[in-house]
């Protein structure tokens, strides 16, 4: 398989500019940059109908193929972003339609690519796009686009996605995958053109499978499935990951806007163990989920926004990719951390695989490390399905890995705070859940409120113990607690309950006060 079209672009214009631009390019690419566009066009794309959705998130992608040049109004990232940009000196060109920015970009677009936005030849489109350098067109935007003397390039509106895999395979890029239905016309496909992406999601199991396994190990597969488990089960299957994304819009350009991510806050090694304490470590889960880091999470008081924030030691699980895929928003993040906020990478590494379920684990684990080292993490949950505590030794056997915060799929503190040793390196089972959960009269399950988990630890032997019976993880599931303050407001609540002589501290801490205990 072959790498998509702007990239030779790129190195021909390196080469025709000679040795200077070059060595400029190697710096840049070196120190993690790239060049931004002379100006950023920016449209707003609420209202508009799915036809021109899709054909504006095409164009976006191939604009932005190689620098940040089309934005898309949204909230989250999408706002703050633009903002700084434009405080930054940044030119934004905002008097523009889809329509008028197409115009624009005759010398960027060869043509368009017929398909119908209410079926699934909308995918295959947006799978040809960016190979074919062109955009998405609905047939209902023919008529217009052959008046404006724009050409048809194709016509897949009778191609299944299965199809295109098969006959156009080898124009697509190795290693990445986007998977979205049809009915979201705008989200991700700016991404999916700029990469050159396969692009599906009306396949059978098996099919999902193949073509993560013929893309390659370690494919990230960007969107989202039906149903969690079976998605990941079949994903790494295939020996890929998942990167929740199916909601994301600018990707595409926040890849391309120069950013410089300040080294992540750390605090001072935690004072030496006491006679008679408990140690508690919090951790918010589905930080791998990037359409919600891109989204709701810097601005919720629930989340990274809670009046709450500072007040005690908090862990965020965090999309190591979230350094490539939008370094502005992983260098907020650092750069906005209090000095009780740490980070470790969301399940289980580079994107959510079940490792118990993958053909070759030892290499999708070392692909995880060298994401997680960009985003300079060293802690990694693993979320797994289909084994045990041993499915995460590969994880922690990669250098770089200083430990693993392991889950099981259903329930995640199956394991009840056992301790693992591999590799000389702790993987640490939950202890504890703060997750609003039903029971089967309708009633929440007391025992995974603030007040039960509170009580629960009161219940641990209190000293120094070298089996890791005075510790406990606890995680927070991020998606209840919305009417009572969120996450956040659910471990303040639960703090406040702690028995007396409880530390609560970050996670890396949690590891470090953990092997001063002994193995």
């Amino acid at each position: 398989m072959r790498a998509a079209q702007g990239h030779d672009d790129t190195w021909r214009w390196l080469w025709a500019g000679g040795g200077r631009r070059l060595v400029a390019a190697f710096l840049i690419w070196g120190l993690g940059f790239v060049l931004p566009a002379a100006e950023l066009w920016v449209i707003d794309p609420r209202g508009l109908p799915p036809a021109e959705q899709a054909l504006l998130a095409s164009l976006q992608g191939q604009l932005n193929r190689t620098n940040a040049t089309l934005w898309l109004r949204g909230v989250g990232a999408s706002t703050w972003v633009l903002e700084e940009v434009r405080a930054e000196g940044m030119t934004c060109r905002t008097n523009l339609t889809v329509w008028s920015a197409l115009e624009l970009s005759r010398d960027r677009v060869q043509g368009f690519i017929t398909c119908s936005v209410t079926n699934a030849s909308l995918n295959v489109a947006t799978s040809l796009a960016g190979p074919r350098r062109a955009v998405v067109a609905d047939v209902s935007l023919r008529p217009n686009l052959i008046a404006q003397g724009w050409r048809e390039l194709l016509d897949v509106r009778g191609l299944s996605e299965m199809a295109a895999w098969t006959q156009f395979r080898g124009d697509f890029t190795a290693g990445v995958l986007v998977h979205q239905p049809w009915s979201k016309p705008l989200h991700l496909r700016d991404l999916a053109v700029a990469r050159g992406a396969f692009t599906c999601f009306d396949v059978t199991p098996a099919e999902r499978t193949r073509v993560v396994r013929e893309l390659g190990l370690g494919t990230r597969v960007f969107g989202w499935g039906r149903d969690e488990h079976e998605f990941v089960s079949e994903v790494s299957a295939g020996g890929g990951v998942v990167i929740p994304s199916d909601w994301a819009l600018n990707l595409s350009a926040l890849a391309r806007l120069p950013a410089a991510i300040p080294p992540r806050p750390r605090r001072p090694a935690p004072t030496p163990l006491q006679a008679g304490e408990r140690v508690v470590a919090f951790v918010v889960t589905d930080g791998d989920n990037v359409q919600w880091l891109l989204n709701g999470f810097v601005d919720s008081p629930g989340f990274w926004a809670s009046p709450q924030r500072g007040r005690f030691a908090v862990t965020w699980e965090l999309a190591p990719a979230l350094a490539q895929l939008a370094p502005r928003v992983c260098a907020r993040l650092f750069r906005t951390a209090s000095d009780q906020d740490d980070f470790i990478a969301g399940p289980s590494g580079d994107g959510y695989w079940f490792p118990s379920r993958s053909p070759d684990a030892g290499a999708v684990a070392r692909g995880g490390a060298r994401a997680m080292a960009e985003a300079q993490l060293e802690l990694t949950t693993v979320l797994n399905s289909g084994g045990g505590m041993e499915a995460a030794d590969v994880v922690a056997a990669v250098p770089g890995v200083r430990g693993v915060l392991y889950k099981d799929y259903a329930p995640y503190h199956k394991w009840r705070g056992a301790v693992r040793w591999s590799a000389g390196k702790p993987i640490i089972s939950y202890r504890h859940l703060l997750w609003e959960q039903k029971r089967a009269d309708g009633t929440l399950r007391p025992d995974w409120l603030p007040e039960g988990v509170a009580a629960a630890i009161e219940r641990l032997p209190a000293g120094v113990a070298r089996d890791g019976e005075s510790f406990a993880l606890i995680n927070v599931h991020a998606w209840s607690f919305r009417d009572s303050g969120g996450p956040m407001g659910a471990i303040a609540r639960t703090v406040e309950r702690l028995p007396a002589g409880t530390r609560v501290v970050t996670a890396t801490e949690f590891f470090a006060l953990l092997g001063t205990a002994g193995k």
